[in-house]
């Protein structure tokens, strides 16, 4: 074999497996990357909100350098039926103090960073290529990847990092992680919507320079458990939704139908009016949690990120990218004690267990489950409460003794007192 070998070889270039390439090369290891893209995030669009603070630990005041749209000042929630909004707002000037809570960032411009700061230091870069799967050596220890439809048929190394996202099907060709299940995996889709800033602010009522998030649930996903967002930007607001692939097959809806849905209420219309797509696409989130999490570590190998299943919430774009450091300081004292076996890989294992990404997608290992057994949880509760503040919010010729028992048998007829019981029961057994 007369093809170069390396210390680390990472398949993709998302943000877990970027990182672990920026600080294994940072240490001094021969790192290659490998990404079927033309460039770090080109398979990606749109945005999302990055956790300041978690990634000012692993890259000092990295907004200094990174681009960032907006600082996140304004968080929110929409309850949402098909002509009404019951909301929860929260609005702080703390959170625009240093070291910041959240900003809104495009992924191109995330990911771009990230490359850059692996290639300055020192890994290599290769694009347009696609690993088809992973080689391993008569001990069943991962020693390099073999690619697809390319010249150059394999590359070698000693340790392998799988961090090609969501779906991993490196892994699952390579027989180290078993099919994803239409239940575990969520698909969302996005379209961004050029607006001028002044007119952004105008109609989310931000400073220049601010940004909101708002959480968008219940109508969105035509009935199903699911979610929506709005996430702003300098001169553009990004919408996103999605559900889990099963249940997008048992409404018989494609993506964009709910997409769709969104940008017609009343409520969103008038935020958007004007404004003129300049992205859009779709996106495979695994959303399995912890039951559903692969095994992340083999001879010679680990998984990262999305392909290992690590998104909780909207801790996704944290998760990844703390995972890969983990990855990266047992890989590390794996290079330097030339033991690239499960026993000394497992490190990685440890340090997630020992961390917040770990520990609360453990917390929270029944929700998948939760979401199975009350399948109308979203859409029911978001049409109760908004009926709810209807009813309070109408004047009625009536005693208030005489409303309460009004409203009370109104939102009881959409769901039994017992039944509304059992349900908060069960989501207070999964709630950590």
């Amino acid at each position: 074999m007369t093809e170069k070998k390396y210390d680390v070889i990472v398949a993709g270039a998302g943000p877990a497996g970027l990182t672990a390439a920026y600080f294994l090369a940072r240490d001094g290891l021969n790192v290659l990357v490998i990404e079927r893209g033309p460039c770090a995030g080109a398979k990606n669009c749109g945005g999302v909100s990055i956790m300041a603070e978690h990634t000012h630990k692993l890259f000092p005041n990295f907004w200094e350098e990174c681009i960032c749209e907006r600082l996140i000042t304004d968080q929110s929630y929409w309850l949402m039926t098909e002509d009404s909004v019951l909301s929860s707002r929260f609005q702080s000037t703390q959170l625009a103090a240093a070291p910041y809570n959240r900003f809104s960032v495009k992924r191109v411009n995330l990911y771009k960073w990230l490359a850059d700061k692996a290639a300055k230091a020192g890994a290599q870069l290769l694009f347009n290529h696609t690993v088809e799967q992973v080689l391993f050596n008569d001990k069943n220890q991962a020693v390099g990847v073999q690619m697809l439809d390319t010249d150059k048929n394999s590359f070698w190394s000693d340790i392998t990092i799988l961090a090609d996202g969501a779906n991993s099907l490196v892994a699952e060709r390579s027989g180290l992680s078993p099919r994803v299940t239409p239940e575990d995996m969520s698909l969302y889709v996005k379209e961004t919507i050029a607006l001028p800033a002044n007119i952004i602010e105008e109609r989310f009522n931000l400073l220049p320079g601010q940004g909101a998030i708002i959480g968008l649930i219940g109508y969105p996903t035509a009935g199903f458990n699911g979610t929506g967002s709005i996430h702003i930007f300098k001169e553009s607001i990004n919408l996103n939704v999605g559900m889990s692939v099963a249940n997008f097959a048992q409404a018989g809806l494609n993506p964009n139908d709910l997409l769709e849905r969104i940008k017609k209420h009343p409520y969103i219309q008038r935020l958007i009016a004007g404004g003129e797509t300049i992205e859009y696409g779709g996106a495979l989130i695994p959303e399995g949690g912890f039951y559903a999490i692969p095994q992340l570590v083999h001879s010679g190998l680990v998984i990262v990120g999305d392909a290992g299943g690590l998104v909780n919430g909207t801790h996704g774009i944290n998760l990844a990218m703390w995972s890969g450091f983990y990855a990266a300081k047992a890989l590390y004292r794996a290079k330097i004690k030339r033991d690239y076996s499960v026993n000394n890989l497992s490190l990685y294992s440890k340090l997630l267990t020992e961390s917040f990404v770990m520990q609360d997608l453990k917390a929270n290992a029944g929700a998948a489950k939760l979401m199975r057994d009350i399948p109308y949880a979203f859409d029911l509760y978001s049409r109760m409460a908004n009926e709810t503040a209807y009813q309070i919010s109408r004047v009625y010729p009536m005693p208030k003794r005489a409303k309460r028992m009004f409203v009370y048998k109104k939102i009881t007829s959409m769901q039994p007192v017992l039944k509304i019981f059992s349900d908060i029961w069960k989501t207070l057994k999964v709630i950590r």
